[in-house]
């Protein structure tokens, strides 16, 4: 065997017995660890505001329910508008509150997993699963955020401002934008990287 062929065949050699030795048992746990721990912050994050949700959402539903009893028991002089008008405003945003309790509840619940059985399968299954909810719940607030924001201009904004259809319209269109830069933004500032860095981690584990 020639040097050059010796070379090319003692590497490929080393080469093997790196790849053989690349996952000790410190490596791997070291890994795990890591996965664990990006986990945990996208969890944490999870957690926060499916506890906001909780706390806010039912507050709104019951300042709802009272503007409705208000408007039910003054004239509409005081009010600005009616008993009969202010039921389809309420019932749109009482529904935008429950969506987003539920909403908030899956994100949680998706990463509410068991660290102690298959990490990889487990945690590739609730990635894919979150990816779908978002694509979802994206769907559904395409539809939502209009709806709650002309809801809440009529119900609670327009006795003081009086604002027409068309300028309602435009207002709601400009804040459903607004509201899905700030989630996008949310999105890949708090978990786009944290998902990625759980996917390397979670190939380098098949691997």
């Amino acid at each position: 065997m020639e040097l050059d062929e010796f070379k090319v065949y003692w590497q490929k050699i080393q080469q093997q017995e790196n790849e053989q030795q690349k996952h000790t048992p410190e490596t791997l746990k070291q890994l795990i660890m890591k996965t664990i721990t990006t986990l945990s912050e996208i969890q944490q994050k999870n957690i926060f505001w499916n506890n906001f949700a909780k706390a806010v959402c039912p507050a709104l539903i019951a300042i709802l329910l009272v503007n409705l009893g208000i408007n039910y028991f003054l004239p509409s002089s005081i009010t600005g508008h009616n008993f009969l008008q202010s039921i389809p405003w309420v019932i749109i945003m009482v529904v935008f509150a429950i969506i987003t309790m539920w909403a908030s509840k899956k994100n949680e619940e998706i990463f509410n997993i068991d660290t102690t059985t298959n990490l990889k399968e487990t945690l590739t299954k609730a990635i894919r699963d979150f990816k779908k909810f978002q694509i979802l719940s994206n769907a559904i607030y395409v539809f939502l955020f209009p709806a709650y924001y002309w809801a809440f201009i009529k119900l609670l904004l327009n006795p003081m401002f009086k604002l027409t259809d068309h300028t309602t319209l435009w207002v709601c269109i400009v804040l459903t934008i607004l509201s899905y830069i700030a989630n996008f933004w949310y999105y890949m500032a708090k978990f786009h990287k944290r998902f990625k860095s759980m996917e390397a981690n979670l190939k380098e584990l098949g691997e």
